[in-house]
């Protein structure tokens, strides 16, 4: 099932100087293979552009994209790609895999919920927190105590079955 962006929505919540700091990415694609009935078969593949992101102040929108933090310049696209699907409690599901941002790939955890969607699409809830200081090398992503290690992803996803 390919994933349908314009009913989907891939936000974050960071902290910086004990304050929230709100963002999104408005383009991304990818596709969800996914039963329940057979989680060893299901997948997940995400592919984010960098150049999509967007947040509650543009001067921070533009510091994200230099080459002291994502650096989109050298690397336009992040990646999400499941390693193993689980099932945690009713409809609720953790993917396990890898996040690639910028040259770095650090693993994480996608914790979700099937959403009741009419036949031929799949609608998935979740979130995962992503550490910036796993990202390593570029200065922003290591250097600044003033922003928070931690930050949260929200997503809504929407595929459709291919026709």
């Amino acid at each position: 099932m390919e994933i349908q962006p314009e009913k989907s929505t891939l936000t974050f919540n960071a902290t910086q100087n004990d304050a929230p700091v709100e963002g999104a990415f408005k383009t991304f694609s990818g596709e969800i293979n996914f039963d329940p009935q057979h989680l060893d078969q299901s997948n997940i593949h995400i592919m984010i552009d960098m150049n999509s992101l967007t947040t509650s102040y543009s001067d921070l929108t533009t510091t994200l994209n230099t080459a002291d933090w994502f650096n989109i310049k050298l690397f336009p696209k992040a990646e999400f790609r499941s390693a193993s699907i689980t099932k945690v409690g009713d409809n609720r599901y953790q993917a396990k895999g890898n996040l690639t941002i910028r040259d770095k790939t650090q693993p994480v955890t996608l914790n979700f919920s099937e959403v009741e969607s009419p036949k031929g699409t799949a609608k998935a809830e979740g979130d995962t927190t992503v550490s910036r200081l796993n990202l390593g090398r570029a200065r922003g992503m290591v250097e600044y105590d003033e922003v928070k290690d931690n930050v949260k992803v929200h997503f809504t996803l929407t595929a459709l079955q291919a026709p």
